[in-house]
């Protein structure tokens, strides 16, 4: 799940070992994956554990819709 954040011209998303990234735009549809950061900075920590938790639970919420299409 990688929520558009336009606010920081960018997306969060989760890896696969459940880890926060940034990853800057370009231009709309377009990444700069030589960018991609890690959100595990000290300043950003606690936004990146709140957001990191939101995502779980939307996806966890998403499930049950999505294995009906």
């Amino acid at each position: 799940m990688t929520p558009l954040a336009p606010q920081i011209n960018g997306v969060g998303f989760l890896d696969d070992a459940n880890a926060l990234w940034y990853l800057p735009s370009l231009e709309p549809g377009h990444w700069d994956w030589r960018y991609a950061t890690p959100v595990d900075v000290d300043p950003l920590f606690p936004a990146s554990t709140l957001f990191t938790g939101l995502l779980r639970k939307t996806h966890a919420a998403l499930l049950p819709v999505l294995y009906r299409l």
